[in-house]
């Protein structure tokens, strides 16, 4: 903000002593008529004293007879030079501290995705981007996006400050800069299908442990992606789709989703906890002291090498590893068992 100020400020000093000469222009020459009979006005003093500062060499538009005309004519010069000198140095500061500024912030941005684990990256800032990275900030979940347009991820990082990286998505280098091999998942959110095929492709090509969802207009390509390396393909007609049914048949299902996603205050979600080996949790039931106390609904439990889920499970249920659990809670407190789920990590 400080730069700006500066900038306005010199532009502001530039116009104000121009006018102010030329109002001494003006005063010197009140009453005087030009060669053709017509009056010296304040126009042709202004024009007098801007060709004069900016050193343009039209001739003089203001007849200079006297040696008071001559002396103020070389005190127009000088200080409309240094007032121009001045602005001209504060415009060059403004683009150099700009770009300087600039480099700084990408080598600090470039060392903190550096140093992330276990992160995401959202590919892709439109209607459905910006939807994943709103999600991403309401969970805070550490994430990096990628997408082309500077501008656009400027405007979106401005007020949460994530990390980005500028260029596209589908190239090897701009991956690399996002941390890909260290990502723990990936979002296709290009708008083509095509571009999110060879986005899938390139990531499990870098990473082959990565999780890849991808977003899907034309199901005909849905298992093209997949095969590509995707682990699943969203579809959002289809999406679309279910919503509507969803809120004809079953409006006050659909209503409380929306109030909890929408809340800001409390964040409750439904998230998943996996039970790793170690963790405080691995071997207890349910009833145990850390569930309990967890203020965390368990909704579903998956076991090890299982594909269906036990809904609403007992409380003497007990937890082996690899089990995960679904349940309902506030971020802050889902975080938590999250740790404990992981012994800490």
């Amino acid at each position: 903000m400080a730069r700006y100020r500066r900038l306005a400020v010199a532009f502001l000093l530039l116009a104000g002593v121009n006018v102010a000469l030329a109002v001494g222009y003006w005063l010197i020459n009140k009453g005087r008529t030009n060669p053709d009979g017509s009056t010296i006005d304040f126009l042709q003093c202004l024009y007098m004293t801007v060709i004069s500062t900016f050193t343009v060499g039209y001739g003089e538009a203001i007849p200079i007879v006297t040696p008071t005309d001559k002396i103020y004519t070389m005190l127009v010069i000088v200080l409309g030079l240094g007032t121009m000198g001045y602005g001209i140095s504060q415009l060059t500061a403004f683009v150099v501290e700009g770009k300087l500024l600039g480099i700084l912030e990408r080598r600090k941005m470039d060392k903190r995705i550096a140093a992330m684990r276990d992160h995401f990256v959202v590919c892709g800032t439109g209607d459905v981007g910006r939807y994943v990275i709103e999600e991403m900030l309401a969970t805070q979940r550490p994430f990096v996006v990628v997408d082309e347009d500077a501008e656009q991820l400027k405007r979106m990082s401005a007020g949460h400050l994530f990390p980005y990286v500028v260029g596209d998505a589908t190239d090897e280098e701009v991956l690399a800069g996002a941390g890909i091999t260290a990502a723990a998942g990936v979002v296709c959110a290009l708008q083509g299908d095509r571009d999110n095929l060879v986005l899938a492709m390139t990531c499990r090509m870098h990473n082959s442990k990565i999780r890849i969802v991808a977003k899907c207009h034309d199901i005909k390509l849905s298992q093209r992606i997949k095969n590509a390396g995707a682990d699943s393909v969203v579809s959002p007609q289809f999406i679309g789709g279910m919503r509507l049914v969803s809120e004809m048949v079953r409006p006050t299902v659909v209503n409380f989703l929306d109030l909890m996603l929408r809340d800001k205050e409390k964040g409750i979600r439904v998230e998943e906890v996996r039970i790793e080996a170690g963790s405080a949790l691995a071997g207890s039931r349910l009833a145990d002291h850390a569930l309990a106390d967890s203020d965390v609904l368990v909704m579903a439990l998956q076991e090890p090498g299982a594909t269906a889920f036990v809904y609403g499970p007992p409380s003497e249920t007990v937890l082996q590893p690899g089990s995960t659990l679904v349940v309902l809670g506030d971020t802050e407190h889902v975080r938590k068992l999250g740790m404990l789920a992981t012994g800490g990590r």
